[in-house]
Formats: C-alpha cells, structure tokens, sequence
C-alpha cells in the first residue's frame, strides 16, 4: 500500500504503433502450439523476409515512430522466426519491429524461433500481420486474400476468415476493394486513402461514377462518406443508370426499375424499329 503524501510513479504512455505489437502473433498461436518453440537473441544480419510478406515497403515515419517508443518503453513483444537450419531465420511476425531496431542501429533482437512450421501458416503469417496494422494498406492485404484463395490455402472466404480469425464480411470487405474503377485505385494510393469500410460501400456505387463520387468524399469523415454514397444509392436519377448497351450486331436495352407506361411507349418504339428492319431485308 502507498504511504500518504506520495505519489504513484507516472505510468509511461504506450502508443498505439508499439501496443499493437502485442497482439498481432495472436490469430496463429494455436497452430504454433505443437511445434517447438524457444527464446533467444538473433542477430538481424541472419533474417530473411517472408517470401510471402504482401507489404512491399513500410512507411518510414511509422517506422520512426515504432523506432522511439521501443527506445524508450523496450520490445514488449519478441519477433516470430522460424529457423532455417542454416543459420538464418525466416520473418513470420515482426518487419516493423526489425525494420525499427535496424533504424535504431541494434545488431540484434529477441525472438521466438520456431523449429518447424507448415507452409501454409508461412503463407498466413503476413497478413495476420498485416491486419492488425493501423497503417494497413488494403490494396496489399486485398490482393494477398485473393492469392491466397487462388492458391487454395482457404477454399472460401469463410474457410479464410476461421484461418486468420476475422470475421467473413470484412474478408469481404477488402476483397470487394479490387473490383472498384481502377482511377480510383490510383487516386486512394495517392492520398494513402485506408478506410475499408468506404471503399466497400462505393464499390456498390456504377462504375462509371466511381470516381467522381469518390471525389467527393475521400478527405470527409466515415460517416460523411457512406452517407454521401447511401444517398447516391437511394437516389436512382443520380446513378445515371447506363439503359442502351450498343454492339456491333446488337443493342440492348436495360428496362429494369422504370414505370409500366414508359416501359410500353418504349416496347412500341421497338416494334416500330422491328418494322423497319424487316422492311429493310
């Protein structure tokens, strides 16, 4: 118990970049129970990235930032290797971290090394890691679920979804961010645009919007923004709705959503357009 008159020694203030190190081992754990694991410093000239690592760089000023809290709270938590038996080490968890005491100048770090692992958790690791990354880039994370699926690793997203241990819709999420116009996926790099959520919402909005909607809302706040795109969505006169497809040999005529009355004034224009290509035979 504290005497009276004294004060609790201030608590340093740990911030998000360095706390998240703590859970981002998390999702694996079970699957790296039954393989053989010890604690020991490694030198950082013996570790290899992972071949599967998604992330092809790391932003440096995160990496300043992770560099200063660990300087001056400690590693809360060692990197995951696992051991090549060639004096090497394989990254499972940890780039920033050995990216952080590489900037820090440190020759070495601690870490748990894993004797053995199968591959297909070698394969998972990275984007575990990369999920708990608040500076998460989703394109990278969207492509590495795609080619995991491709590979067939997970079989479906939510076969996926119970290997990573998220949920299936933000599986979803991240991959439905690859089907959006491919301006906009050149803009959202630009500006480092990150909110899956949005992203997801305006991959509902028509193609040939997209852009233009996105615009619109990429510098307002989440709920700005998917109220933007709700309204869009509601607003059908807004969607400019593509109606008449046009072939080499065909047209097309998309009759979806409007009224009865103007449905049949356009089915009489077609009969008369059938007229005149029968005549013109």
């Amino acid at each position: 118990m504290l005497k009276k008159g004294k004060r609790m020694a201030k608590r340093k203030k740990v911030d998000f970049n360095l706390a998240s190190e703590v859970f981002e081992d998390a999702s694996l754990t079970d699957s790296f129970q039954k393989e053989r694991i010890q604690k020991s410093l490694v030198l950082i000239e013996e570790l290899k990235m992972n071949p599967y690592q998604p992330r092809m760089q790391i932003d440096q000023s995160n990496i300043e930032e992770l560099a200063n809290s660990i300087k001056e709270n400690g590693l809360l938590q060692p990197i995951t290797v696992l051991n090549n038996h060639d004096d090497t080490f394989t990254i499972v968890f940890g780039h920033r971290r050995v990216a952080a005491y590489e900037y820090l100048g440190k020759s070495e770090i601690e870490a748990n090394i894993i004797d053995s692992m199968e591959n297909n958790n070698l394969i998972l690791s990275p984007i575990v890691e990369n999920l708990q990354r608040k500076d998460m880039e989703p394109i990278e994370t969207a492509l590495a679920l795609d080619k995991v699926l491709k590979m067939g690793v997970a079989k479906t997203q939510e076969n996926l979804a119970t290997l990573l241990g998220i949920s299936q819709s933000r599986i979803s999420k991240l991959l439905s961010i690859l089907k959006l116009n491919s301006n906009v996926l050149i803009d959202m790099n630009k500006i480092n645009y990150k909110d899956v959520t949005v992203l997801s919402a305006l991959n509902k909005v028509q193609d040939n919007i997209q852009y233009e909607t996105f615009n619109k809302i990429k510098y307002l706040p989440r709920e700005e923004a998917l109220e933007t795109i709700k309204k869009l969505l509601l607003n059908k006169s807004e969607l400019f709705i593509k109606r008449i497809i046009r072939g080499n040999n065909s047209i097309k005529i998309n009759t979806k959503g409007i009224k009865k009355e103007k449905r049949d004034a356009i089915y009489e224009y077609i009969n008369k357009i059938e007229t005149l290509l029968i005549e013109d035979k």
